[in-house]
């Protein structure tokens, strides 16, 4: 028995020796040992099969396949949109790794023994080399950010729009941002995960819904308040920026908790924005200036903001009193140290509408109504204090006979005032607030006067009887001479206190 073991074991090495050396003899002759520039059977690059190639066949198909891999089609879904790229347009590529070089040495190193059992290995699909995919950064966030961010809709609120005479509510608009760190990151996981089907990516994108949607704004069409002024239609160039300035604030929607700023919205007083030189208030004196007359459209604004009672962040009075409103409804706006501001202080979106022609200017004031039925307003302006204009100020122009004299300039009284809103409610009244104070400059009458002797007062070579050193002069001019015209007197509406019209119309311009 022990003899028969023994027989039976040395068989089976011989079988196993027999198997080995026919392996060996096999390889040998299928060249696997032999050819150094030929990859054994089974070994993969990628999902490319390089058994039995030569080192410039193995480059080649694995050029090949870089190139295909590089120019694969990928689609990116944006929300619906279909963006089609390849992997290159992405910023992909494969690392230049010796994978021919590690390839061909499989089975060609070591003992005999070592590189029968890589041969095994690789015949039996065992041995392969990964193609490991790089991607450009730069590249691949440049293009989520610029092609695929082309598709990001803005949120966009309801509006009200006037057409023929009524307010409409535009369509509201849900937003889109793609979402660049988390899309880069699904391009990523995608590319390396997708195998040899079609690689198909979701963008991830952030949707915003609209705070105010048509629904809500087409609610917003009451008349919350308004005001009107009258102004003068020959001053062409001041109507000019009156209607410049009014046509900027029309059409403005606002907001709740929005601020207007009357100085932004009608932009600065320039010839390239449409305005034009008219006379306006400066150091207490009426010059002309770019953009006189626009204080008139602050002012008729601020009346319909009080009546429709939002909210006043600024207001400024005039340096000197305005025809066109009572004292302390004015509000005055000069360069970038004078602006007339207010807030929406409502529940719902307010929508300005104004307007000037024919010697009218007005604006109305939509929104929601939500204050008590039966509720009124009414404004007083009480006047606390009056400062006469003092003496007038007389120049003296030597170019103009002395019979000239012209008033330049009309006298102003100045004034401290308040403002008062009074709320009603059913006719009785609840409430008296203090809105504002104003002060007021008094300004004097400005006169020109000539100097020069007329010239029709005839030269004399006869010397005049000397008069007794009791008496006072007393010239008589020559029959000839045109009598001195007397001068206009000043208008008592601005010596006196009169609030609905504190002067003339024609000096009544605005700073």
């Amino acid at each position: 028995m022990k003899k028969n073991r023994i027989l039976t074991g040395v068989f089976i090495a011989g079988c196993v020796v027999i198997v080995v050396a026919a392996g060996l003899i096999t390889m040998l002759v299928k060249g696997s040992f032999g050819d150094p520039d030929q990859i054994c059977e089974g070994i993969r690059i990628g999902s490319i099969d390089v058994g039995g190639m030569s080192r410039e066949q193995a480059a080649q198909a694995i050029d090949e396949f870089v190139r295909q891999q590089e120019s694969r089609a990928v689609v990116i879904d944006v929300d619906g949109e279909q963006i089609a790229t390849s992997y290159q347009e992405l910023g992909f590529s494969y690392d230049e790794e010796t994978y021919v070089e590690d390839a061909l040495e499989i089975g060609k190193k070591g003992n005999l023994w070592k590189r029968f059992q890589e041969v095994g290995k690789a015949e039996r699909g065992e041995i392969s080399f990964a193609l490991k995919a790089d991607v450009d950064e730069e590249v691949l966030n440049r293009f989520v950010k610029e092609t695929c961010g082309a598709y990001d809709i803005k949120m966009k609120n309801s509006k009200l729009k006037m057409k023929n005479g009524s307010l409409t509510a535009t369509k509201s608009h849900v937003g889109r941002e793609v979402q660049v760190e988390e899309t880069v990151q699904a391009i990523r996981d995608g590319i390396q995960s997708a195998g040899q089907e079609e690689v198909a990516i979701k963008a991830v994108v952030e949707t915003t819904e609209p705070e105010y949607s048509q629904e809500q704004v087409a609610e917003c069409t009451d008349l919350l308040g308004s005001f009107s002024t009258n102004y003068s239609t020959w001053q062409v160039e001041r109507s000019s920026n009156i209607s410049t300035a009014a046509n900027y604030i029309n059409g403005t929607m606002l907001y709740p908790g929005e601020t207007f700023s009357t100085v932004k919205v009608i932009k600065d007083r320039t010839e390239a924005n449409g305005y034009q030189s008219a006379p306006e208030y400066s150091s207490g004196k009426v010059v002309d200036g770019i953009g006189g007359g626009v204080c008139q459209v602050s002012t008729t604004l601020y009346n319909a903001v009080i009546n429709a009672e939002l909210e006043v962040v600024e207001r400024s009075p005039h340096s000197m009193v305005v025809a066109y409103v009572d004292v302390s409804r004015d509000a005055a706006i000069a360069g970038d140290y004078k602006d007339f501001k207010f807030k929406n202080n409502l529940n719902y979106p307010v929508y300005l509408a104004g307007n000037a022609s024919g010697g009218i200017l007005s604006f109305k004031i939509y929104g929601k109504e939500e204050r008590e039925a039966g509720r009124e307003l009414r404004f007083e302006s009480e006047i606390t204090d009056t400062i006469e204009p003092g003496k007038e100020v007389v120049t003296e122009d030597p170019s103009l006979p002395a019979s000239y004299r012209s008033v330049t300039q009309s006298a102003h009284v100045g004034y401290r005032a308040k403002l008062w809103k009074i709320v009603l409610v059913d006719g009785e009244e609840q409430e008296r607030i203090q809105l504002n104070t104003s002060s007021y400059n008094p300004s004097p009458q400005y006169v020109t006067v000539g100097k020069q002797p007329d010239a029709t007062e005839e030269p004399t070579s006869t010397p005049r009887k000397k008069p007794a050193s009791t008496s006072k002069p007393t010239p008589k001019p020559t029959p000839k001479a045109k009598p001195t015209p007397k001068a206009k007197p000043t208008p008592k509406k601005t010596e006196t206190p009169v609030p609905s019209t504190p002067e003339p119309a024609a000096t009544a311009v605005n700073e």
